[in-house]
């Protein structure tokens, strides 16, 4: 996947990151793996140690997965100081027909909420442990992180890039589907507009299948949602975003972004609900001072397809959710 902005240049070439980000992103592959192990008679591999461009808040990672899979996939993380380490954190288990995310897991080093790592005080070293059963075709890891302190550059987040650029996106509204969970199906449905977008048709409700975490009782899962749409010939990784202009390495003709967003009431004019402590939707692109979005909260599929102020879009993206978020691209 291509990188936006500049890379971090000091030790750690491959952090994907703008020069002043308050955030960072890098894929793991193989190649980084340190050592293999056997933990409790299950395979596992264990990266070596990573060390971020910047003390971090927080982490969160993804598994970019082959089509063919027959196994299991347990990720965990611990993070460091550079001395000392903490104990190996459970971030998600997937299989050919389970999905489950872990309990909080408290200790003085931080705890898991659901799907993300929020550390007690700020580290700078992390590193992932992957224990693999049957046959697993895994290409890729993704981790991002969060600056400690987080500092939000509103000039340069809400600026534009160059030109426009529109996807056509067939919409589809979570509010009409005839489930009881529609309220809370924003990241599934926004997941199934991209992969009919990317050309992989799905219907909506195979993806509420896959994605859904039991444990959790939630179908936003970032972890399962990343892994299942990367078995459908995509590669997908959870990102963070620093500036809107970062958008064009990730919305165009061959990929798309399903941002995470949260503002109050009047803060997103145009906005499909009117307030949210978070919600997910696809960006189609920008143009005209806006970002275009497919906003599954919509009341009907007819009114989707919105066009939100890039200021207040960024606010509500870049600042308010620290610009979390998931990419998918063509394989």
């Amino acid at each position: 996947m291509g990188a936006g902005g500049s890379r971090f240049k000091s030790g750690c070439p491959d952090f994907f990151m703008n020069e002043n980000s308050s955030v960072f992103n890098k894929i793991h592959t193989s190649a980084d793996v340190e050592k293999y192990v056997s933990v409790a008679g299950v395979p596992a591999a264990i990266s070596y140690p990573q060390k971020a461009p910047f003390a971090f808040s927080s982490l969160v990672a993804s598994a970019n997965l082959g089509v063919f899979f027959d196994g299991s996939v347990l990720l965990e993380m611990q993070v460091g100081n550079g001395i000392l380490w903490s104990p190996f954190f459970k971030l998600g288990f997937v299989s050919e027909t389970l999905q489950r995310s872990f309990p909080a897991q408290d200790n003085s080093w931080g705890q898991i909420k659901i799907d993300e790592l929020i550390l007690t005080k700020p580290m700078r070293y992390y590193r992932l442990r992957v224990q693999m059963q049957g046959k697993v075709p895994l290409l890729s890891f993704g981790v991002s992180g969060v600056r400690s302190p987080f500092e939000y550059r509103a000039d340069e987040a809400a600026l534009l890039p160059p030109g426009s650029f529109e996807a056509d996106v067939h919409p589809i509204s979570q509010k009409e589907q005839y489930t009881a969970d529609n309220p809370r199906i924003c990241s599934p449905t926004s997941l199934c507009m991209a992969m009919n977008t990317l050309g992989r048709p799905i219907a909506l409700s195979q993806v509420l299948q896959n994605v859904y975490d039991p444990a959790a009782d939630i179908f936003g899962n970032w972890f399962f949602n990343t892994a299942y749409a990367s078995q459908q010939q995509l590669d997908v990784h959870f990102w963070r975003f620093n500036a809107l202009s970062e958008l064009p390495f990730y919305c165009n003709k061959n990929a798309l972004v399903i941002a995470s967003v949260a503002y109050q009431e009047g803060e997103l004019p145009n906005a499909a609900q009117p307030q949210t402590p978070g919600h997910l939707l696809l960006i189609r692109g920008w143009k005209d001072g806006k970002i275009l979005v497919a906003d599954p909260a919509a009341e009907t599929a007819a009114e989707v397809l919105r066009a939100y102020d890039a200021q207040a879009f960024a606010q509500a993206w870049l600042k308010n959710k620290q610009g979390a978020a998931y990419i998918l691209r063509k394989r």
